[in-house]
């Protein structure tokens, strides 16, 4: 583990007896440069559906929206930009209620999107397999681990159908919710589950606030589903603008910092 002179607190999870590890890692594996892409994929996609929801209930009420049906939304990025369609339930099934669009590069957080009632509500087939595959993810959770559960979906790197995710989440910015989410494997039409990967054993969460006094130079967690620290904590670190040392069972330490994967000793 890498110490720090300021670190005054270390956050630590329990590590099984070597013994009680498994021959073989538990979940789906990608190699290093695929981990840390998808761990940015999903800070950019959450991020793009969290602020692109804030300027859309700026504008509709929570209320109406309800009313209207609206079920959820899909995230597509292109040439154009990043492109958040809420969807609502149609008569003939899921159809685009609001467009929100944002420029390329743009910084969610700070920039103003274009919002737009499209005149073609239909969704292509791909987005409805997206839509399907979000659907199915968020029905997949049996054990919850936050208050509540935010959806990322995105194209599988080594098929034709997609990777969702559960992530666990708070309301609370001083926690860090390393445990608790879930990824899956589903088939090209969104319609099947094809995998299901639970990426911690626990609900683990972690309070940035702990140390009494001083800084927090990082959050120490250990891992034993698999060898190389999963998407999630490239995604966390991201999102809390904070690096996180991940133990594994092979006895090997990790940095995740700045959407970067490391060994160190």
């Amino acid at each position: 583990m890498r110490v720090s002179p300021f670190c005054v607190g270390v956050l630590a999870a329990l590590v099984l007896p070597a013994a009680a590890q498994p021959a073989e890692p538990e979940i789906r594996q990608f190699d290093i440069a695929t981990l840390e892409k998808l761990g940015h994929d999903i800070y950019d996609q959450d991020q793009a559906a969290w602020h692109g929801t804030d300027a859309l209930l700026a504008l509709h009420p929570q209320a109406q929206l309800v009313q209207e049906k609206v079920r959820g939304w899909i995230v597509e990025k292109d040439a154009a930009g990043t492109l958040i369609r809420f969807i609502r339930e149609g008569a003939d099934g899921p159809e685009t209620a609001y467009d929100i669009r944002y420029a390329p590069g743009s910084d969610y957080a700070h920039e103003k999107p274009v919002i737009d009632v499209p005149q073609d509500r239909h969704l292509s087939d791909t987005e409805n397999a997206q839509f399907s595959a979000r659907t199915l993810a968020i029905k997949s959770v049996t054990q919850r681990c936050g208050d509540n559960y935010n959806t990322v979906v995105l194209k599988d790197p080594e098929s034709e159908g997609w990777l969702a995710w559960a992530l666990a989440s708070t309301t609370n910015p001083a926690l860090v919710m390393v445990g608790g989410h879930l990824r899956l494997t589903i088939s090209a039409d969104g319609k099947t589950v094809l995998r299901r990967d639970a990426l911690s054993r626990t609900c683990l969460i972690m309070n940035k606030k702990d140390p009494p006094q001083g800084k927090l130079a990082a959050l120490f967690a250990t891992q034993i589903v698999s060898d190389i620290p999963v998407e999630t904590a490239v995604f966390l670190s991201l999102e809390h603008h904070l690096p996180i040392d991940i133990g594994t069972a092979n006895g090997k330490t990790w940095e995740v910092k700045d959407g970067k994967i490391r060994a160190i000793k």
